[in-house]
């Protein structure tokens, strides 16, 4: 009798857990599994595939826009570290972004959402960036209203940063002319004239162009479009800087303008720099000891930049640079007079040569206007383009050699109706036009700058 007693009362301990303990209120099989974490991504606005297992392959500049199903925590990286969420907007329901690739190089970017610390309840995704547009980066821009700034480039999101010498930052965008190939054009609120000239051309690390910069000559606000050159190689080797330079040259201040038109020669391991200070422009050779200027070139505060001091007068200082565009190099100044800030100082030079090469070229002058310029083997030139009043500008011009005594690589442009002059070099991929130091005709303080494909 007990042990049938004892089995009973065993099966009835066994059926009464088997019922959740008789009333006990909800064993372990009444806990329900949580719903697994998914994701679901839009790659510039349209839904996107995965190419495996949470990788997506994107290019640089898309937007990427992560949907979970379940509130999250997000976290990311780059391997290798280049890639940058730009405009990110992350909330516990949503990640959206722009990848910008800041290198040339191609990298992952992670993605990761958290709902809790389960590892089941957290996803990552990786987006395979290739690699940023080769051009993008950050160039030394040389202006024509004596400013050095530093233009940032992003050509896969069009985006352009202007960084001034007191760390100040212009952002704005760009687009490609539709009318000239590789060509670009700014958009900026600073623009108030009838067309839109600000805009630039790029040949290798050089860029040339326009842009609506700061007045200086002006006590107020104002802005206007004028010409820049910018470069991502500077030369950094102080030897390199050695040779013999046609140099263009203009100062512009608040009632007086003047053209600066010479040759000036670079040597013993860059470290002289002597220039010939005459009327008539003579080669540096040529040059009577009377009319040289010499100056004591030192590396400058910044990588690529470099300090020439006045041998004669040690207060006088400028700050020099040499952009490197192929195997060749464009000498180039901008800054302020000691004696007036408001007044702008810009130079700019090419190596001599004999050659007089045909091309096309891309580039504004210093009243704003924005032309291509078709230089003919003929000694011709024409060019087209816009003025900043909407007006179209075309002109035609034909060049003649200068004097033997003259340097190379420079031509004379005469105007025969006017009497107006101007002087023409070539070297570097660089073609310009200064305007002859003639305030009777108006042509000082003129410059026209392109660059040649």
């Amino acid at each position: 009798m007990r042990k049938w007693n004892l089995a009973a009362g065993i099966l009835a301990a066994v059926a009464l857990a088997s019922c959740g303990g008789g009333g006990g209120g909800g064993g372990l099989a009444g806990v329900a599994a949580k719903p697994a974490l998914t994701t679901s991504v839009k790659i510039n606005g349209q839904a996107a595939t995965a190419q495996s297992a949470d990788l997506y392959a994107v290019k640089p500049g898309d937007k990427v826009e992560i949907t979970p199903s379940q509130n999250v925590s997000w976290t990311s990286s780059s391997a290798p570290a280049g890639i940058t969420a730009n405009a990110l907007a992350s909330t516990p329901t949503q990640w959206s972004a722009q990848l910008v690739n800041e290198t040339a190089s191609a990298a992952t970017y992670t993605v990761t959402a958290s709902a809790s610390a389960d590892a089941a309840s957290t996803r990552s995704l990786q987006f395979a960036v290739s690699g940023g547009d080769a051009r993008n980066g950050s160039y030394k821009a040389f202006a024509t209203n004596g400013t050095r700034q530093t233009l940032a480039l992003n050509f896969d999101t069009g985006a352009y940063n202007w960084t001034d010498s007191n760390n100040a930052v212009l952002s704005g965008s760009f687009a490609a002319d539709a009318n000239e190939a590789g060509t670009y054009v700014f958009q900026s609120a600073r623009i108030a004239t009838a067309a839109n000239t600000a805009r630039f051309h790029l040949n290798q690390d050089t860029v040339i162009g326009a842009f609506p910069f700061a007045v200086t000559q002006s006590a107020n606000e104002a802005f206007a479009i004028q010409p820049f050159v910018a470069s991502r190689a500077l030369e950094t080797q102080q030897a390199a800087l050695d040779g013999v330079y046609n140099r263009f040259g203009i100062d512009v201040g608040p009632t007086t303008q003047t053209s600066d038109i010479s040759q000036f020669e670079i040597s013993a391991g860059g470290t002289k720099l002597v220039r010939c200070n005459d009327a008539s422009i003579s080669r540096i050779e040529l040059c009577q000891p009377a009319d040289q200027q010499t100056w004591l070139i030192s590396p400058g505060s910044a990588s690529g930049m470099w300090t020439m001091t006045e041998a004669a007068s040690p207060s006088n200082t400028a700050n020099i640079a040499l952009a490197r565009i192929g195997n060749q190099k464009i000498f180039l100044i901008a800054g302020k007079s000691a004696s007036d800030p408001r007044t702008a100082v810009f130079r700019i030079g090419v190596p001599e040569g004999t050659a007089w090469p045909a091309g096309t070229g891309y580039g504004s002058a210093t009243p704003g206007s924005w032309g291509r310029v078709q230089v003919a083997a003929n000694n011709t030139s024409t060019r087209n383009g816009v003025a900043t009043d909407g007006s179209a500008v075309q002109t035609f011009n034909t060049f003649y050699p200068m004097s033997a005594s003259q340097p190379n690589g420079m031509r004379l442009l005469p105007n025969t109706t006017t009497g107006a002059t101007y002087f023409a070099m070539q070297g570097a991929k660089l073609f310009a036009i200064i305007g002859a130091n003639n305030p009777a005709h108006g042509t000082n303080g003129y410059l026209q700058l392109s660059l040649m494909d």
